[in-house]
């Protein structure tokens, strides 16, 4: 059988079979976009499997819009097509998005298939052999659409561009940038400014302002956006999540210079000179390409990101199981089972035990066999925090922050709503969040250094892939 738009032997395309009309319209929009290759053809160029593209091209799965855009990009030579064609398709990806948030729910992403020569693993202690999977398996399914739907869908295009507009180049949180007063001139930047050193940044209250603090005290902040959900860093550079979801946007190194690199994600890491995010749905983990809004595919799904020194983790949203990104699309390590918690300093991963009686340390890939790759660190713990000072824990009864030293814990003062490790400080936000306190490792003294904030994050230089 041959497809009738390309001529070529393939699947007879199907008509969009997603959960909502505005899926169906971004469907056909990317059939539209992509008519003439075939799903071996966009898999090979885009590095997403060939089963994505065709739930993309069916409206099941919306395609990332990142991905969208770069689409758009290649395959529109006119630059003033491509304008229009570029607003066509956020538009788009903005309804069906908008759509998608209704009560109807998502199906849970698919379990990664584990070698089958994956080490056993003793219960309720992290352990692992160092192995391989491959990624996600998903059903496959064939596309087509006939005319009626056609004639449909071009209706309800029309009708999403005449009712949906927004701005392309916005601060976090959809106003433009002002940097505290700072106005800023000329393109905005496509790059992030690499952090070279140890930063600490917060929201303020109520998302209002993102800030930066030039120590020492606690008036040495400075207005650098307006506003913003939540908080990245790293090497790669400070990225800022908008308050109304519409996607992470990068700090370019002055106050009001943001730039939207990506969509939205339902949770983001950096480690080293990699910014990773994780689906909305939970389906992918993709890196920035570091320019503009292009990002690659690398693996997924996942429940959650873990980004430090050692590298990049992720866990599995099945069982917990912890997976080490080995630096190539789709290629990850069995690092341990489920935990209650994990936290990277610059060099070790740690993990706490599902019942938090233990504090366990992983070992690495040159540990031979699955009862030699963690180690007892530390007792019971509530939750973790780490960094380049060291390691620290909230206590059973999660009020008091402790460090861990000499094989011990050492209660160091009140826990907070926030802990960060940067650096030899730990800067801690109070429960209330109308505090931030800094406790310095050489001297054990507590100096409050700003508030009140919303939220806070640290940056600390470290390797990682």
């Amino acid at each position: 059988m041959t497809d009738d738009t390309t001529g070529r032997a393939g699947r007879r395309q199907g008509a969009p079979r997603g959960r909502t009309e505005e899926a169906n319209a971004l469907a056909s929009f990317v059939l539209e976009v992509t008519a003439g290759s075939t799903v071996r053809e966009l898999a090979q160029r885009y590095h997403v499997g060939k089963t994505m593209w065709g739930e993309y091209r069916s409206g099941q799965k919306l395609v990332p819009l990142d991905l969208l855009e770069r689409l758009v990009a290649d395959r529109t030579p006119d630059e003033a097509v491509r304008r229009s064609r570029t607003g066509t398709a956020r538009r788009l990806h903005a309804a069906a998005v908008g759509a998608a948030a209704a009560p109807a729910a998502a199906p849970a992403p698919v379990e990664p298939v584990p070698s089958s020569d994956e080490a056993p693993v003793a219960a309720g202690v992290p352990a692992a052999a160092a192995v391989r999977g491959p990624g996600p398996r998903r059903p496959p399914l064939a596309v087509a659409l006939t005319a009626g739907v056609a004639t449909a869908v071009a209706v309800l295009l029309v009708l999403i561009a005449l009712f949906s507009s927004g701005g392309e180049d916005i601060t976090a949180g959809g106003r433009t940038p002002s940097g505290g007063g700072v106005s800023s001139s000329g393109p905005a930047p496509e790059r992030a400014a690499p952090l070279a050193g140890t930063g600490v940044f917060a929201i303020g209250p109520g998302g209002d302002g993102v800030f930066r603090w030039d120590g020492p005290g606690a008036a040495d902040w400075t207005r650098i956006g307006d506003t913003a959900k939540r908080l990245w860093a790293g090497p790669a550079g400070l990225f800022a999540t908008g308050v109304h979801g519409d996607g992470l946007y990068a700090y370019g190194g002055s106050p009001g210079r943001w730039h939207r690199v990506g969509g939205p994600g339902s949770d983001f890491a950096v480690s080293g000179a990699g910014v990773y995010r994780l689906a909305p749905d939970g389906g992918a983990v993709h890196v920035w390409d570091g320019r503009g809004t292009s990002w690659t595919w690398v693996g997924g799904p996942a429940q959650r990101l873990y980004g430090g020194g050692p590298g990049l983790f992720a866990t599995n949203p099945k069982d917990g199981r912890i997976f080490k990104y080995a630096g190539r699309p789709g290629e990850w390590d069995f690092v341990g089972t489920a935990g209650a918690d994990f936290a990277l300093t610059d060099q070790h991963l740690y993990g706490l035990t599902p019942d938090r009686a233990m504090v366990t340390r992983w070992l690495g890939p040159e540990a031979k066999g699955a009862e030699q790759q963690w180690t007892r660190t530390a007792g019971p713990a509530t939750a973790l925090f780490a960094g380049t000072a060291g390691l620290f824990s909230t206590d059973r009864t999660g009020t008091r922050l402790r460090h861990y030293a000499s094989s011990t814990w050492h209660d160091i003062g009140p826990a907070g709503a926030e802990t960060w490790v940067a650096g030899r400080a730990v800067f801690v936000l109070s429960k209330d969040r109308a505090s931030v306190r800094r406790w310095d490792s050489a001297t054990g003294t507590w100096t409050r250094v700003g508030g009140p904030a919303q939220s806070l994050t640290v940056a600390v230089p470290h390797g990682g892939p």
